[in-house]
């Protein structure tokens, strides 16, 4: 093309179209690949290679190259305002962007960027973001909830990171630990070492240790070196990171050992029509050519820059201030910007300055370590959000893998209809389900150890025992002898004879043996001291050592009051006259000093309060019937005659009685063998209605028990005795690979207390609310505790009656006794003496 022709469509743009200067701003080691960038797809803009709305001229493009300070940055900018600079595109990091938004909005210039602002900051919109934050921070937050991340560890360098995420973390159930690099851990070996620290502590090391990284890229790889150190880069961490482009690039010497790495980027798995037809693979190509050292994150650079160009093309004509204009500053507006195809997907800001529509790739790294493009998040500007996972259906991914060697591992299970571990559901359309304790345990077992599972029925309903004395056997234990089932999830026990022929795992459940009966009626009790049940013998007791008491008091009383008679107040006489008192008749003796009608007057208000308790409590005694256990111990149920008892045939609990060397349980299993009818039944089921409907009391597993108990308010257990100490385990075949993986995932769950849980939700799930036919506070025997301030009451009045006794005694010594002999005591002779010369005097 010759230079006028040149010169004629450069002369022809800038009179149809309209010609744009842009200004860009970036940090001194990046400015040799942002420069780069730029000289590539600013020609390929204006020779209208790359279409924009109407027609882009690009006609002159400024650098600002920040080193350490950013002391003349105002300066610098307002030189571009001076040379006509409609828009600044910054290539920078989120603390020198806010410096420069804030003097672009005074000049009326617009600002493009593209970093992560954290959503809960509430900032004017002065500026066009073409990072999609709130994007990244929804497509994380769905991610963490997919992946069922409930918990894990959160690595960031910036100390503003985790306000990025603030949204997101605050809604999970748990929250992560925080672990925040240091900026002068170069090395990133003491950042490393928290994490394997932080692991220890939590006990995360059995299962995926899920990490997200929020780190730079070159932090970012410098961790995964020290990680690979202390030997992190294995099968069990699973690293979310943020800052690389794809998992092609410079993770090759991590993919060894089936390290699971998901990343979240804006780089797509292939170039487009579009794409292809404006030859963007070709400038990218260009674009790494020109590039000596290859950086972190290449496309990512490049894409940015290319759309942030091309929405300074779309953003129209702007108005500028110079920075010694002294118009009035007016309202900063942000352009109208119609959505557009860009690299990093549609453009679009809805009005706002953060973008509403983008396109956001999720890669992941394989177990052979190839970096495989797993899933995509796209959003528009009306709001609509997809997901879409695809890694699943993926070969060579981690879900793909895990999933085919569930279906390689899918075990055969058997077990039997026993509530609350085994329940048959009808579904509305037919099918049957099963649920229960049993069922949510396997689900556990399979979600965590990666196997599936199919349950079935024992066809004979049995747990199983040895046939006839021979070497088959049935129930369960012969489907697993038989192969034909590769465990067995019930409430079975372990015994000797069982662990002779198979394997168990450690129990699941605890338990014992204890008997459950029906609840005896209600029948009133005869004693011939039912009279004394109201009170405790503790105040039966401290009465008669009161009234003892209180008695020599009045004799004391009555001794040194010189007018009471001591002949009347005899003790035998005293306690005949309290006891009187408390009986309410009369004595013939009656008190004379103040010092025993004193004492008299606290015994009658103690005997009143006293008789009043123990007739409120000795009515509500009368009007309630108690129910008594006719036995409380396997002792008295193998003396008694009235009840018959039994257990499950070929159930461990018979088994127990059956080779017991101990001589209670000896003859208790033989008056089970020579029972009639038999004493044994074939499932729980049947056992409880023969409790509920004879006089029988059925032997069981205390956890079965407890739950039946739960069931029918009808139903108790016989004290609080439970024999033996025992489980419900797995049962699996001799030499299974299966029982120590089971075995240390059961031990897991029970520290953790899941397993407890499960059994509470079915244990109280639905529960009888049983109302008692013995209120307590009606029943028991007042205690010493409720009468204790009667007795402190009389103990405080008699201490007074006896010290009035004293002072009665002083007074007579001093006053009577002496005008009984005609003297006049000196005390009185003085006071007689001071009357006589106060009527005497001449005032008076």
């Amino acid at each position: 093309m010759s230079g006028y022709l040149k010169v004629l469509i450069l002369a022809l743009l800038v009179y149809n179209g309209s010609t744009l200067r842009i200004g860009l701003i970036t940090s001194h080691h990046l400015e040799h690949s942002v420069r780069t960038a730029v000289n590539i797809i600013v020609p390929r803009i204006n020779e209208q290679i790359v279409k924009t709305r109407g027609v882009c001229f690009i006609s002159h493009t400024s650098f600002i190259v920040l080193r350490n300070s950013h002391d003349d940055l105002n300066e610098r900018i307002c030189e571009l305002a001076k040379s006509e600079v409609t828009v600044i595109i910054g290539v920078v990091d989120r603390e020198t962007g806010s410096i420069i938004e804030e003097q672009c909005a005074e000049l009326n210039i617009l600002f493009i960027h593209y970093y992560w602002t954290p959503g809960y900051q509430k900032k004017q919109q002065t500026s066009l973001n073409l990072y999609p934050s709130m994007e990244y921070s929804q497509l994380m937050e769905r991610l963490i909830n997919l992946w069922r991340w409930d918990n894990f560890v959160y690595i960031y360098s910036n100390y503003d990171a985790p306000k990025q995420l603030i949204e997101t973390l605050s809604r999970l159930e748990k929250s992560p630990a925080l672990l925040r690099a240091h900026t002068l851990d170069d090395s990133m070996m003491a950042t490393a070492l928290a994490l394997r620290d932080t692991c220890d502590r939590n006990r995360c090391w059995p299962k995926k240790n899920r990490v997200l990284i929020e780190l730079s890229p070159n932090e970012t790889l410098t961790f995964f070196d020290a990680s690979l150190k202390l030997g992190m880069i294995s099968v069990h961490n699973w690293f979310l990171i943020t800052a690389l482009d794809d998992l092609k690039d410079h993770l090759s010497q991590y993919t060894h050992n089936g390290m699971r790495v998901s990343l979240l980027t804006v780089s797509k798995e292939k170039w487009n029509q579009n794409d292809l037809a404006i030859k963007l693979p070709d400038m990218y190509q260009d674009y790494l050519a020109h590039i000596p050292n290859s950086p972190r994150t290449p496309f990512k650079d490049f894409a940015f820059i290319f759309d942030s160009i091309l929405l300074a093309c779309h953003s129209g004509e702007r108005k500028i201030k110079t920075c010694g204009d002294d118009e009035p500053v007016r309202k900063y507006k942000l352009p109208i910007v119609k959505p557009f195809k860009g690299l990093t997907g549609t453009i679009s800001f809805n009005g706002t300055s953060e973008r509403s529509d983008s396109e956001l790739h999720i890669w992941e790294m394989g177990i052979t370590g190839a970096g495989l493009h797993t899933g995509t998040w796209k959003s528009t500007w009306e709001g609509s959000k997809e997901l879409t996972m695809l890694a699943k259906n993926i070969p060579g991914t981690h879900e793909h893998y895990q999933a085919s060697v569930r279906e390689s591992r899918t075990l055969k299970v058997t077990s039997i209809h026993e509530k609350p571990y085994v329940i048959e559901k009808i579904m509305p359309d037919g099918r049957v389900k099963h649920e229960g304790f049993c069922v949510d345990l396997l689900d556990k077992l399979a979600e965590m150890l990666h196997f599936n599972y199919t349950l079935k029925i024992v066809k004979d309903n049995k747990y199983g025992e040895r046939k006839n004395g021979t070497d088959e056997w049935d129930g369960m234990i012969g489907e697993i002898l038989r192969g034909d089932a590769d465990m067995a999830v019930a409430p079975i026990t372990v015994t000797a004879t069982r662990l002779e022929v198979i394997d168990f795992t450690d129990p699941f459940l605890q338990l014992g043996i204890s008997m459950l009966m029906r609840q005896p009626n209600p029948k009133a009790s005869s004693s011939l001291t039912r009279f004394l049940w109201p009170l405790s013998a503790s105040v039966w007791t401290f009465s008669a050592i009161a009234t003892v008491l209180t008695a020599l008091l009045v004799t004391v009383a009555a001794v040194l009051s010189p007018k009471e008679s001591t002949t009347e107040f005899k003790v035998q006489n005293s306690v005949w006259y309290l006891v009187c008192i408390l009986l309410r008749a009369g004595s013939g003796y009656n008190c004379q000093a103040g010092a025993t009608r004193l004492i008299s007057a606290v015994w009658w208000t103690f005997t009143l309060v006293l008789i009043a308790q123990y007739t409120a409590n000795f009515a509500a005694l009368l009007t309630v019937d108690r129910k008594s256990m006719p036995f409380n111990s396997f002792e008295e149920l193998g003396n008694q005659t009235e009840y018959n008892f039994g257990a499950i045939l070929g159930g461990s609990t018979m088994q127990f009685f059956k080779y017991s060397r101990i001589e209670t349980f000896r003859r208790l299993w033989e008056r089970m063998q020579s029972a009639e009818p038999s004493a044994f039944v074939k499932t729980n089921h049947e056992g409880v209605n023969r409790v509920l409907n004879e006089k029988y009391v059925f032997l069981m597993e205390s956890a079965t028990l407890d739950y039946q108990v739960t069931q029918n308010c009808n139903l108790t257990r016989v004290g609080n005795v439970v024999l033996g100490s025992n489980g419900y385990s797995i049962a699996l075949p001799k030499g299974s690979k299966w029982r120590e993986k089971l075995t240390r995932q059961i031990l897991d769950l029970n520290e953790k207390g899941i397993i407890l849980m499960l059994k509470n939700n079915w244990w109280k799930k639905s529960q009888q609310e049983c109302q008692s036919s013995e209120p307590e506070d009606l029943q028991t025997a007042l205690g010493a505790e409720n009468v204790y301030g009667l007795f402190l009451l009389l103990a405080l009045g008699s201490g007074i009656g006896v010290l009035c006794a004293v002072l009665e005694h002083t007074h007579f010594i001093f006053f009577e006794k002496n005008k009984r002999n005609g003297q006049t005591p000196k005390l009185q002779q003085m006071i007689e003496t001071i009357h006589a010369e106060i009527r005497n005097s001449p005032k008076f």
